[in-house]
């Protein structure tokens, strides 16, 4: 399978760009829950040598503050002011997990105000937060998903246990219950009803997790080292809990130290597995018109030894304690390096919105 050139209709300045000035895009409007999370990451970012950064950060209440970090905020402002305050940038990086940060967010700073922004455009990510449309569109393209059904309040469940549920637009296994018996299935679903109007009841597959990154250098996509997530009879899915360490109030507060699903960078697979996942994640990053990078969780039946997407994640915080970044380090590559590649390649992307307020080309740079 040759999946390797990659062109996004989106016309490259040669022209050089010295000091990258990068606009940080963190915080929620949607909760404090996502305000937090979004913060944990933008803390981390890494800031290479050449890059000149700034801040915008979004609150639950709709005002913004802007400053050179995130110790140095302005006071809060309507978005408005915030536009007309906004310094010249050459690109946007990101930071938020929410359904309107992934999605919303992305399309205002990129196709409204016309600034270059870093991974895959609004389009894409809005397709990729809807766990069921992702299923279809990448299995149509040969990628390999388990047996599942849509559920909304009043149809009728089909499928028999061992199954997941899950809400259909959440993340960070919010809501996700694996249901091992018939008695379980009531609890479960108002578990995930109280967080989405749609579920996704997905056939339970046993074996190995592992998560597959596809990230795009020079036109090539490069798959890196791969995460295994490590259970237990007694833990068999990743929570919420694997993945955040919340406080007594529910919010989160960091990374767990000691998940009882362990992450394992770099995993140990075999070749011929690896070709497999490999070939999944780049097909699934083509079907779905990402761009910069992908993320993707595959289960790995235990009988069949056949890899099944679950999920896409389109997210990369950029941030020393992203699972991305923690692939390239595994895979002895420099983070800094690496990124900054990244978003010097995204700033070249020359968006010139119709009728936007700013009209950006880095051309004339």
């Amino acid at each position: 399978m040759k999946l390797e050139t990659i062109d996004h209709s989106q016309p490259l300045s040669s022209a050089p760009i010295s000091k990258l000035r990068v606009l940080h895009l963190a915080g929620s409007s949607v909760s404090d829950f996502y305000y937090n999370l979004s913060l944990i990451y933008a803390k981390e970012v890494v800031q290479p040598v050449g890059v000149s950064s700034y801040y915008a950060v979004v609150h639950p209440d709709g005002f913004w503050q802007l400053g050179t970090s995130l110790d140095a905020l302005s006071e809060k402002m309507s978005l408005q002011e915030m536009i007309f305050r906004l310094p010249e940038v050459d690109v946007v990086v990101p930071h938020m997990f929410c359904f309107p940060g992934m999605t919303s967010y992305r399309a205002f700073f990129e196709d409204i105000l016309g600034l270059p922004v870093v991974g895959s455009p609004s389009h894409c990510t809005a397709l990729a937060t809807n766990k069921a449309q992702t299923r279809s569109v990448v299995s149509a393209s040969g990628v390999r998903v388990a047996k599942a059904q849509q559920l909304r309040q009043g149809d009728t469940l089909t499928m028999e246990p061992p199954f997941i549920v899950k809400p259909n637009s959440e993340d960070n296994s919010l809501g996700v219950t694996l249901v091992s018996h018939p008695d379980e299935i009531g609890p479960a679903l108002r578990v995930g009803f109280e967080l989405d109007d749609t579920l996704l009841v997905e056939e339970y597959i046993p074996g190995r997790e592992l998560r597959v990154a596809v990230v795009e250098r020079g036109g090539v996509l490069e798959v890196l080292p791969m995460i295994e997530y490590l259970f237990t009879s007694d833990h068999p899915i990743r929570t919420v809990q694997d993945k955040l360490q919340l406080q007594s109030n529910g919010m989160p507060e960091k990374q767990p130290e000691k998940p009882v699903a362990k992450p394992v960078c770099p995993a140990t697979v075999d070749p011929e597995l690896f070709e497999k996942l490999a070939d999944a994640a780049k097909l699934a990053h083509v079907a779905l018109g990402c761009r910069d990078y992908s993320l993707y969780d595959f289960r790995v039946h235990a009988e069949t030894n056949e890899p099944y997407l679950l999920e896409a994640g389109l997210f990369w915080a950029f941030s020393n304690i992203s699972m991305i970044s923690r692939m390239l380090i595994a895979d002895g590559q420099n983070l800094e390096e690496v990124t900054l590649e990244l978003w010097r390649t995204a700033a070249r992307r020359t968006r010139v919105a119709c009728g936007s307020l700013f009209k950006y080309s880095t051309t004339q740079q």
